[in-house]
């Protein structure tokens, strides 16, 4: 019986050293340490391909996913790819989420932030590529992947549709 209360003992004090250690060097810098850059960097939006994990979501504009499982769809837009893109950036910079846009810009099509969880902080990718549909149409894709964990419990999926519909959808066209 001696053997486990020194072992409960000896896990209790490893919690606390880990918890100390999680609370003074950073949640975000602890994952970073464990886990790598929270960028999990560019995803082939033009085909893509999900994890088979429930912890990635996809919404798409009906026809841009076709083979792919998708967890909801978005309208057509009026209007161009990268004026849609930066409806979107706008609203995702309004939205309180802890976030940081992670492209280069230089792709007026397309977006990429990290996020992270209000209380763990765990990170996710989130990306978006606007496809240019002709005839003034835009469709969109949107993806968001977690870096650690199996589940997110829905959280990439909520966020991505809180993003996606935190604008004006700038005059769907209902298509």
């Amino acid at each position: 019986m001696k053997w486990l209360f020194g072992l409960l003992l000896v896990a209790g004090a490893l919690v606390a050293v880990a918890g100390t250690i999680f609370i003074f060097f950073g949640r975000e810098q602890t994952w970073r340490t464990i886990a790598g850059d929270p960028d999990l960097g560019p995803f082939d939006l033009t085909a893509p391909e999900r994890s088979g994990r429930p912890n990635d979501a996809l919404l798409c504009t009906p026809g841009l996913c076709d083979g792919a499982a998708v967890d909801a769809e978005l309208p057509v837009y009026a209007m161009a790819p990268g004026d849609l893109i930066d409806a979107l950036r706008q609203a995702i910079e309004a939205q309180p989420d802890r976030k940081r846009r992670v492209d280069d810009g230089s792709d007026a099509a397309a977006l990429r932030y990290v996020t992270w969880t209000e209380t763990m902080r765990f990170p996710d990718t989130n990306q978006f590529l606007a496809v240019d549909l002709g005839e003034g149409r835009t469709g969109l894709i949107a993806y968001a992947r977690a870096q650690l964990g199996y589940s997110d419990a829905g959280n990439n999926r909520a966020r991505l549709q809180r993003w996606t519909g935190a604008f004006p959808a700038a005059n769907p066209s209902g298509d």
